[in-house]
């Protein structure tokens, strides 16, 4: 059985990844690159994909990033309906990450997005979670650094200083207090969908 494992870790490095994180922060390591990959994937079939209502693209994504030991549920419970729950289905390991998904439609809409994700659905016991923008305009790259601009400008639900880059391409990172005094980390992944 051993040796299965190894071979079956050498031919799908990211499942290496998954099952070797041992924190919270390799997890989230693991975690972003995935939804990069995933991403670009979503873009890469863009054309099939911009008539597509929020629920359609978030399915897609949530297919897309599922894979064994990764469990991802569209719609989950939690003080709400969570766009997307991302669990690690280790019993060694047991992490999970919430996301919201929005077309965009502006900052404020954005923002309310950050709001459902930080004050509604997070209980204040994940340090980490994700705002997923579908851009289906043109120009990402600049309504992305007007979000970033306003956010800092703004500090929207109770951020705590200014925004940070993040490696992945128009993402972005923002800290906000949440109501358990937990600082919450932010990811915001902005997806290209126009073509």
């Amino acid at each position: 059985m051993g040796d299965s494992l190894k071979s079956l870790l050498g031919w799908f490095p990211v499942l290496r990844k998954l099952f070797q994180a041992k924190t919270a922060e390799e997890f989230d390591d693991f975690l972003d690159r995935h939804f990069e990959d995933c991403v670009q994937r979503m873009e890469a079939e863009a054309h099939h994909l911009t008539a597509d209502s929020e629920e359609k693209l978030s399915a897609f994504l949530a297919a897309t990033l599922s894979m064994p030991g990764l469990a991802v549920t569209r719609e989950g419970y939690s003080n709400g309906r969570v766009d997307l729950t991302i669990k690690a289905e280790s019993m060694m390991f047991p992490e999970q990450r919430l996301a919201e998904a929005k077309i965009y439609a502006g900052p404020a809409y954005h923002g309310q997005a950050i709001e459902q994700l930080v004050s509604r659905y997070s209980t204040g016991r994940q340090s980490r979670g994700y705002v997923v923008e579908y851009f289906k305009k043109p120009g990402i790259a600049e309504l992305v650094l007007k979000l970033r601009k306003k956010a800092d400008a703004d500090l929207p639900v109770h951020q705590h200083g200014v925004t940070c880059d993040h490696p992945m391409k128009w993402a972005y990172v923002s800290h906000h207090k949440h109501v358990s005094a937990e600082l919450i980390h932010v990811v915001h992944v902005n997806v290209n969908l126009h073509r």
